[in-house]
């Protein structure tokens, strides 16, 4: 009989030191397979590139401080992590032994899968991001696996044929939602159906639930782990870490952990607390408000953020307060160019794409005439 245990977490910048909790080196300690989202650069190797967001990099001992803590393996398909190009995404691939990185490099390096094989099990690990700066979509050669390309049904099929258990990991989401919306549920069940036994997403910055579908298990975001960048959402230093346990190819029993970041220290919460936190967000993935509150969310933000970001590139205004009109008085005078990087973030990253148009459809037909 074989039983293994892997651990996930979230995502990872590193400014300072992260330091472990007697709890949480339990957990890791006793698990094969520790991996995470390393969610940037190291800092110092190339330039930043033309994007709309903020460019992200981390100290340039995070690589050695996460693999100090026990961490065997890295997810680094992610938006951020081609935010000073290739050189700085090459630095960074080489700081871990290439067997222990997946999501990045070259079509046939971030598509590949990388394979562990314990006691005859052979376990399969894929990551992905949504589209992005950094996306292998067509628009350059050398970055992160995207998993809206054409290619990846196919791959999800043939890889299955190849392993026992396949465990993808997927960088997307509306961030600082704490649900996801049906648009990337859909298309994480279409991808249990294709073959996927496991999938740990990330990106929102903040845990969403957990969900069976057709008896494999789908978690929606771990939130951070340790992410260094300033934010005042409240959940912003809690994350979750998703212990597998596997016995004979197939998992028997899951938990998601809740863990805080307290200054460089992160602490790992007991099960009790860590089940009674995530219940709730799990339950809200299958309630029959589920789509009706992802509609408000989405009118929310795009009252919020995104009608300005869609008046912006033109120079336009969003709404006529004072604020936005001085804005906009600076904007006409210094900068009459079109932001075509915003209108790309807007069009072409799907989180932003499917937020808006449900925004858009809610404000135009309201919830009764869908």
């Amino acid at each position: 009989m074989s039983n293994h245990k892997f651990v996930f977490a979230g995502d990872i910048v590193c400014e300072k030191q992260p330091i472990f909790s007697s709890g949480i080196k339990e957990l890791f300690e006793s698990a094969i397979v520790k991996s995470c989202n390393f969610e940037a650069p190291l800092k110092g190797f190339g330039q930043a590139i033309k994007k709309t967001g903020p460019h992200v990099s981390q100290n340039r001992d995070a690589a050695k401080w996460v693999k100090e803590l026990g961490f065997n393996f890295f997810s680094l398909a992610n938006n951020h992590i081609n935010d000073y190009g290739k050189e700085a995404l090459l630095n960074t691939m080489e700081q871990f032994p290439k067997s222990e990185i997946i999501g990045v490099g070259n079509e046939e390096e971030a598509y590949a899968m990388q394979v562990r094989t314990k006691d005859g099990v052979s376990y399969g690990f894929l990551a992905y991001g949504e589209n992005g700066y950094g996306a292998l979509n067509g628009d350059r050669e050398f970055g992160h696996a995207w998993i809206n390309a054409k290619r990846v049904n196919q791959d999800i099929l043939t890889y299955k044929n190849q392993v026992d258990v396949l465990i993808v990991q997927i960088h997307a989401g509306v961030e600082l939602l704490d649900v996801p919306i049906p648009e990337w549920k859909n298309r994480y069940h279409e991808l249990i159906d294709l073959g996927v036994d496991v999938i740990v997403a990330h990106h929102p910055h903040i845990v969403q639930g957990i969900e069976e579908y057709q008896g494999k298990l789908i978690a929606y975001s771990l939130g951070n782990f340790y992410f260094d960048y300033p934010a005042n959402h409240p959940q912003w230093n809690t994350g979750g870490v998703l212990e597998l346990n596997f016995q004979d190819k197939e998992l028997k029993s899951y938990n998601l952990h809740i863990i805080e970041k307290k200054d460089q220290t992160i602490e790992l919460n007991e099960l009790e607390f860590s089940r009674d936190f995530v219940a709730p967000l799990s339950q809200k993935l299958n309630s029959k408000d589920y789509e009706e509150y992802v509609n408000q969310k989405a009118v929310e933000d795009w009252e919020k953020h995104h009608a300005s970001y869609y008046a912006k590139p033109f120079n336009g205004l969003s709404d006529y307060s004072l604020k936005k009109l001085l804005k906009h008085a600076k904007r006409t005078l210094f900068n009459r160019g079109i932001d075509y990087n915003l209108i790309w973030h807007n069009l072409f990253i799907e989180s932003n794409k499917w937020l808006v148009e449900r925004a858009i459809r809610e404000k135009t037909f309201g919830k009764n005439q869908h």
